[in-house]
């Protein structure tokens, strides 16, 4: 098996015949969220099997939307608005009673878990799914964009909020950076950042 891709806590193998291997995370959670998504439509790799290591999935073909952003600045704006419109159909599904009560929040909704593929944007690596208020969830990829994507995530999640009750997510700043401060794949200087963003805009009125 050839490893393809990798993230802070998993790695994609192609296992051949159109599949691959995403070891690592949790898998029957994530296969749990990602069938519940896609029987309510929603975009998201067709789970094949589910294994102790990791999650077989259909391979899909195409770049995420951030090599796609970062290879043609001059389409931010239209990337933001796909990639908000992808998040908000989302939160308008309600997550499967085994998740808890509330929407089905992705928790780790950024740029680079959007692939764009031949059949259309596809969100990956559902990991860290939780039932919970959309504005979480918003408020999380605001912190996501805004701490590791530079000067080009600013510009990015500054036009995706537009979409969104920027008041609301606002709100939800300091329970999504506890989140993100405590995750263990986090170094330190982004735990800083995530601070650093949260004191900031709890100043704004």
């Amino acid at each position: 098996m050839k490893v393809i891709g990798a993230g802070r806590a998993s790695e994609i193998l192609d296992v051949g015949d159109g599949r691959v291997l995403r070891r690592g995370g949790r898998p029957a959670r994530e296969a749990l969220a990602m069938r519940h998504a896609a029987a309510h439509g929603y975009p998201v790799p067709a789970v094949l099997e589910v294994r102790d290591e990791g999650l077989v999935l259909e391979y899909l073909d195409g770049p995420t939307m951030l090599a796609d952003v970062l290879a043609e600045r001059g389409r931010l704006e239209e990337h933001a608005a796909l990639f908000a419109r992808l998040h908000a159909e989302l939160l308008t599904i309600a997550a499967p009673p085994e998740l808890g009560s509330g929407r089905l929040l992705h928790m780790d909704f950024h740029p680079g878990n959007v692939m764009l593929s031949s059949r259309g944007p596809v969100v990956i690596d559902w990991s860290n799914v939780r039932a919970g208020d959309p504005a979480l969830d918003v408020a999380m990829t605001w912190i996501l964009c805004a701490t590791s994507g530079g000067e080009l995530g600013e510009r990015f999640v500054r036009a995706y909020l537009t979409h969104f009750n920027e008041s609301a997510a606002r709100r939800a700043l300091p329970e999504a950076a506890a989140t993100r401060v405590a995750d263990p794949n986090v170094t330190d200087e982004e735990r800083e950042a995530v601070r650093s963003l949260s004191r900031r805009e709890s100043l704004r009125p």
